[in-house]
């Protein structure tokens, strides 16, 4: 989905990363890019790393926009600086716990089961391991059960 121009820039200025690290974390910004332009979701639950990624992609704009275009929402994405507290506060607790939930069957019906690796980057994944114990196998399972509804509602 990037230019190969695009990954030569992010390798460039994110050269603390290894290799492997900035891959995967163009591949979890570009999954979320994904969701939200079929979500219309406009939190952000992934990690700091990842919203660097999305920092850089952001300011080459002529590529960013020709992104935006082939993701299947077909919008411009914007980007806003709120932390996760700053967002809870604008709104009630039910409907911030339903929006960080959904991304996980969304992840699950477009791109599969969380790897361990692609979980540690998705704050949902974090709060359920580590705050409630859920296993990466639970939180998979989740995904599957709710994501069968999402694909009957796509067909």
């Amino acid at each position: 989905m990037l230019t190969e121009q695009m990954r030569n820039v992010l390798t460039e200025k994110l050269s603390d990363r290894t290799a492997a690290e900035l891959e995967l974390q163009i591949d979890e910004c570009l999954k979320f890019l994904t969701i939200t332009s079929v979500m219309q979701e406009n939190f952000f639950p992934l990690s700091k790393e990842v919203d660097e990624v999305w920092h850089e992609l952001i300011s080459e704009t002529g590529e960013y926009q020709r992104l935006c275009d082939r993701l299947p929402g077909r919008r411009f994405l914007h980007h806003s600086a709120i932390t996760l507290a700053e967002y809870a506060q604008q709104r009630d607790t039910s409907t911030v716990v339903k929006q960080l939930l959904d991304w996980i069957p969304n992840y699950v019906h477009y791109f599969g089961d969380y790897t361990e690796e692609s979980a540690r980057h998705w704050t949902i994944c974090e709060f359920l391991r580590n705050e409630l114990g859920l296993s990466l196998d639970e939180i998979n399972q989740i995904g599957r059960n709710s994501a069968r509804s999402i694909a009957a509602e796509v067909s």
